[in-house]
């Protein structure tokens, strides 16, 4: 077994310390038997430590500190959140909890921001526990010693990113802590960003003993067992997602330590130097048609060149285990997104996150893109790619559903275990025209206003075809970069953080849907889009944590 195997052969688990082990892939003392005072030895355990820390990428549906499992998947709680979908599921009390993340009505101790607050900071906790250690740990090859140590700065930096874009005001825990430690209080947002961006330039930065950056320059270099560890250019790419969320969301200049020519100049070293590219023919209409899916989302063409940093997800775990989902390498999500009680190539699913119709009236009938991010089960009207589909119509039903993860039946289990969890799909993080897109809001706004517009159009005439851009330089503005965002990254978990990095007056403009009935969203300016911090994590703290306003 190839030792680097971190997301797809290695089912490893780590709770605050401990060992297990899932099979014979390893061969372990008696789990009981190592903890964290005896653990961290030698190069080995040093890896064990690291897949514990990638280990929550995989928690599709992570559990509150209680154990109770929940359906909260980042990239769904964001299109939720944003203007996209709705809550939907089987009624309206089906979770409730999402149908109050969808209205911005959240309350303290409900259980879905319980469980992303846990997920968030064991991922924290874990990338904390080898940080701490790794200096002591007997290398046989130090420049391992220094990649792992890049690639967990890595993994802190993101989770923490995700937690402070969801809670605004967290605790800045850089030290594994017990319980007696839970009286955290809460630092400035800033301070928190500069945490992150510190943690990835140290892991852009790292050399090896021969001067050679220490992480490998994309996912291209590795072996097809390693495709899912971090690279220099997914530390790029995610230093330039960080620093567009925070000067857009906090009114400022530039993150803390990187300067506005300092982005640019990472993220054009990821489009010159990482070997990324766009996939050809990733929206080919014919193939869509024939597999439900487009070549840029099938489970075949998973980690293709697009591919910047994709969470990677496996069927070969045959989870069963309903009260640890947790525990499951599958991709969850999935089910999720699914029509209930449908069938032939579409596997059945849950409706939650149903699209709304006006994202899907904002595609043009000729942009590829429509076919490739939507279905329409409604009957065939026009142009409308309406597919006419058998189906249980569920809460907030529209017709319209995501493609791009939507479960098929070409994709179940292969090899056992329960189907709703082990689907295969990957989640693609980070995208290479997503790259492009933040490359081009970059040089419009600080550097060459010629670089925006080709990074532009190198996205959208992907989609339309060559020549299909008509426009200046002087032509290009934000709200064209925005909507191609959309035609390109819609249902990818990444509007709602597009519109908060406009401002609150713009969020409420648009977030504020102007509907009725069961479809009415008002959103809340005076929690400023961020989620309570959970109730029982206030209480563990003895009240140190403080809640967010307007809860």
């Amino acid at each position: 077994m190839n030792r680097n195997n971190i997301l797809k052969s290695s089912i490893l688990m780590f709770i605050l310390g401990l060992v297990t082990s899932c099979g014979d892939l390893l061969d372990l003392e008696p789990p009981m038997t190592q903890v964290t005072e005896n653990f961290y030895r030698d190069q080995n355990d040093a890896f064990q430590a690291l897949t514990s820390a990638y280990n929550i990428l995989n928690w599709s549906a992570p559990s509150t500190a209680s154990g109770s499992p929940q359906n909260c998947a980042f990239e769904i709680v964001s299109e939720i959140l944003g203007d996209a979908c709705y809550a939907g599921g089987a009624n309206a009390n089906d979770i409730p909890t999402t149908g109050r993340i969808n209205t911005f009505e959240m309350r303290v101790n409900d259980p879905a921001p319980e469980a992303l607050w846990y997920k968030y900071f064991t991922g924290i906790y874990r990338a904390n526990q080898l940080l701490v250690k790794i200096d002591n740990i007997k290398f046989v090859d130090e420049n391992l010693r220094t990649r792992y140590k890049a690639e967990a700065l890595f993994l802190r930096a993101n989770y923490y990113f995700d937690v402070v874009r969801l809670f605004g005001n967290v605790p800045l825990i850089l030290t594994p802590i017990t319980p007696a430690d839970y009286g955290q209080e809460q630092v400035a947002p800033e301070i928190i960003y500069k945490q992150i961006a510190e943690d990835l330039l140290e892991a852009i930065n790292a050399k090896d003993s021969e001067g050679s950056y220490s992480l490998p320059t994309s996912f291209l270099q590795l072996d097809a067992a390693d495709k899912g560890r971090v690279t220099r250019a997914a530390a790029q790419s995610l230093l330039a997602r960080v620093w567009l969320y925070y000067t857009g969301y906090y009114q400022q200049n530039q993150l803390p330590e990187v300067s506005a020519q300092d982005i640019v100049g990472y993220i054009e070293d990821v489009i010159e130097n990482s070997g990324h590219d766009l996939m050809p023919n990733a929206y080919d209409r014919e193939y869509t048609l024939a597999s439900k899916t487009s070549p840029l989302f099938d489970v075949a063409n998973k980690n293709n060149i697009e591919g910047v940093f994709e969470i990677q997800y496996t069927d070969l775990s045959k989870w069963g285990d309903w009260k640890n989902r947790q525990g499951c390498l599958g991709n969850q999500a999935v089910i999720l997104w699914g029509m209930r009680d449908v069938g032939g190539a579409y596997a059945a699913g849950w409706s939650f996150a149903p699209v709304s119709k006006t994202l899907f009236d904002r595609f043009e009938a000729n942009d590829p893109r429509r076919l490739a991010t939507f279905i329409n089960a409604e009957p065939a009207v026009g142009d409308n790619d309406g597919e006419g589909l058998n189906y249980t119509k569920g809460y907030q039903n529209t017709g319209f559903f995501n493609r791009k993860f939507a479960p098929l039946t070409a994709n179940n289990c292969r090899y056992g275990g329960t189907r709703e969890l082990n689907y295969r799909n990957n989640y693609p993080m980070i995208r290479f025209a997503d790259v492009l897109l933040m490359e081009a809001e970059l040089e419009l706004l600080y550097g060459d206003k010629a670089k925006a517009l080709t990074y532009y159009k190198r996205v959208r005439e992907r989609a339309m075809g060559a020549g299909s851009v008509n426009l200046s330089q002087n032509q290009l503005t934000l709200d064209l970069i925005d909507k191609e965002r959309i035609y390109e990254l819609s249902l990818e978990g990444h509007r709602y953080w597009d519109i908060l990095r406009r401002g609150q007056d713009y969020a409420d403009k648009t977030l504020t849907n102007g509907e009725t009935n069961e479809f009415s969203v008002i959103y809340n300016k005076t929690r400023a889009g961020l989620m309570p911090i959970p109730q029982y994590d206030i209480s563990q703290s003895k009240g140190s944590l403080k809640q967010n306003p307007g809860y």
